[in-house]
């Protein structure tokens, strides 16, 4: 159990550089994106434009984090191949969980590990996406 301790740190601290970097390269796209329209008002295309690229973004994040859990299962042996390892990575991390292919018994606590990286995965990006929102909405469509 130690072992499984150990190794799901490393891969939540592993997934959390994924997200963080992904974070800030997101961020830097919508900063960028505003400094170009900083002299005016753009439109619901621009807005649409960036929004969109924010949300590939986070979607490709989180798809990293997924494979990252899967590639770690696959080599570790816990799955037979590398499809089941994604299918049972891309369950756990969204938490929902089907319970159609579980991981044997010496390994299941990384499968707790997986919930809990997709359960702040998904806080973060929310907060991200909130957060973009709120900003391009004030830009694109000012209160007045």
């Amino acid at each position: 159990m130690i072992c499984e301790l150990i190794i799901g740190t490393l891969t939540i601290l592993a997934s959390t550089a994924v997200m963080i970097a992904f974070m800030l390269i997101t961020i830097r796209l919508v900063r960028r994106a505003e400094a170009n329209y900083s002299g005016h008002r753009p439109g619901i295309w621009q807005f649409f434009q960036t929004l969109s690229s924010a949300v590939v973004l986070i979607l490709l994040a989180n798809t990293l984090c997924v494979w990252l859990w899967a590639v770690l299962f696959y080599f570790l042996g816990v799955f037979p191949s590398l499809e089941e390892a994604v299918y049972f990575s891309m369950v756990s991390f969204s938490t929902v969980g089907y319970g159609d292919v579980v991981v044997e018994k010496g390994w299941r606590v990384l499968s707790g590990f997986v919930a809990v990286n997709g359960l702040l995965a998904f806080g973060v990006f929310t907060a991200v996406l909130i957060e973009i929102i709120r900003g391009l909405s004030d830009r694109y469509i000012p209160r007045h």
